[in-house]
């Protein structure tokens, strides 16, 4: 009996002295600048009839299983004024999903999502006109310069997922006539935006420089002419600066010091001998 309560004490001596070290948070991709202006460059999904829109990406490090999130900028021209009658006095709703695809290397039309997020996002007003002085329908920003926009992140949570070093990612919403389930009715999703940084991104890459996808059901915002067909999600050219603003963040899974390691080797030994030598008595 004696050899047993020890063989526990040593397996609680082992347990409480052992550590691991913290979840880290590392940087897969990052297209979304360090310091924010007022407002970016954006892709109206209402004004380009717009289904679905985002990047082939090269991931920092390449690929493996991480818990995802990503991050994506948006840019709002919606004031609370013209919309008394819908959200709150901070803003609005808007249900959105971001899907990661298998990238297929050829620019052709993906296939179908390996990973999805749905989430409802809460989208602040943009500050009303002549807010600061400007004129017209624009306002002041705290960088001191007149916008029609500003800017608000979204972010997808995905959970763990087994990741590609090369993938794409798409963004969708509906507007009042364009989306994969259109409202129907007017409301300020009318007015939101993908922003568009101006500079290359600063962790990852994009995989083809100067080109986006995706899914617009005019024929003629392709730079192909609407050749390659419309109302599929595939790589456009001719978008140099441009590239979707975001950023995707993962954490990766403590894992137990050396030390801790071998500690719990020399635990497991000892229980393992105490009980070999009781067996023998």
């Amino acid at each position: 009996m004696k050899r047993l309560v020890f063989a526990t004490v040593l397996v609680s001596c082992v347990l409480v002295g052992a550590r691991t070290t913290s979840a880290a948070t590392i940087t897969l991709y990052d297209s979304i600048p360090a310091t924010l202006p007022g407002n970016l460059p954006s892709l109206g999904y209402q004004a380009t009839q717009t289904q679905q829109f985002g990047q082939a990406i090269t991931l920092a490090g390449g690929g493996g299983l991480y818990d995802l999130t990503v991050t994506v900028l948006m840019s709002n021209w919606a004031y609370e004024s013209t919309y008394e009658a819908v959200g709150t006095s901070t803003g609005f709703n808007v249900p959105m999903t971001l899907s990661l695809f298998t990238d297929p290397g050829t620019g052709a039309a993906v296939s179908s999502a390996f990973a999805t997020s749905t989430v409802t996002a809460a989208i602040p007003w943009r500050p009303e006109p002549g807010t600061g002085g400007c004129t017209g329908t624009t306002y002041r920003a705290a960088d001191g310069q007149c916008y029609n926009g500003s800017l608000s992140t979204v972010t997808f949570n995905f959970g763990n997922v087994n990741l590609p070093a090369n993938l794409i990612y798409g963004l969708a919403f509906n507007t009042q006539t364009w989306g994969y389930n259109p409202t129907g009715v007017p409301g300020p999703y009318n007015s939101l935006n993908f922003a568009l940084n101006t500079v290359a991104p600063s962790v990852g890459a994009d995989t083809v420089p100067g080109t986006v996808y995706w899914d617009t059901l005019t024929a003629a915002w392709y730079a192909d002419g609407g050749a390659g067909g419309v109302g599929t999600f595939r790589r456009d050219t001719g978008w140099s600066p441009y590239t979707p603003a975001a950023t995707f963040t993962a954490t990766v899974a403590p894992v137990p010091e050396p030390a801790t390691l071998s500690l719990l080797g020399i635990g497991l030994f000892g229980i393992a001998v105490r009980l070999r030598r009781r067996r023998r008595a």
